[in-house]
């Protein structure tokens, strides 16, 4: 009785988690679309203004205060910056409905600083195929984890590794021959690399 009673909370507690996650995904995809919005409506204004660079800065000062008065916190000049900037780097509106929108904001302020687009695109696809957390995201982005790959020696011999698994004692034997970490083989005992 109670297996079944434990089995029956665990699918209720699995279904909450899910229909979390499902909102959770849902908010973030309308965050980015509205960011996006209002960054191109800020840049629109901009260009219909004289003296961008002053009206510019006016434009958002004023935007700024009067949102945070409005709405209440979160519309600072510094994020319609962001909003503006994300637009700006991303100008089809059909980056709304692509990965990026199953990115969290914040991997998207970190990879719209990026100058190169392969570099942007790259960690874009990189964080949501790998579900990189944004600390993830920040330190590959800080240590050059992209340009590293490009300057990498790319192996263009081609090698049959279908033979390992046609002979598992031999791939058995070639994975403890490689593994470069001491810790993983848990033996204790001495091994070659």
């Amino acid at each position: 009785m109670a297996n079944n009673e434990d089995r029956f909370y665990d699918d209720i507690i699995n279904l909450l988690r899910q229909g979390r996650e499902k909102a959770l995904t849902a908010v973030n995809s309308a965050m980015v679309e509205t960011y996006w919005r209002i960054g191109k409506r800020i840049v629109e204004e901009e260009q219909s203004g004289n003296e961008r660079a002053k009206y510019g800065e006016y434009l958002l000062t004023n935007l700024a205060r009067h949102l945070t008065d409005t709405l209440g916190k979160g519309f600072s000049y510094g994020n319609l910056r962001n909003f503006r900037q994300f637009y700006l780097v991303f100008p089809s509106e059909e980056i709304c409905y692509t990965v990026c929108s199953k990115l969290s904001w914040s991997h998207l302020r970190l990879i719209m600083r990026l100058d190169s687009a392969e570099a942007r695109n790259y960690y874009i696809e990189e964080s949501h195929l790998q579900n990189w957390t944004v600390r993830v995201l920040e330190r590959n982005i800080k240590t050059g984890y992209y340009e590293r790959l490009l300057s990498a020696p790319q192996n263009t011999e081609k090698r049959d590794n279908t033979a390992y698994i046609k002979d598992p004692e031999r791939f058995a034997t070639q994975c403890v021959a490689n593994w470069k970490v001491r810790g993983f083989y848990g033996g204790g005992g001495e091994y070659k690399t």
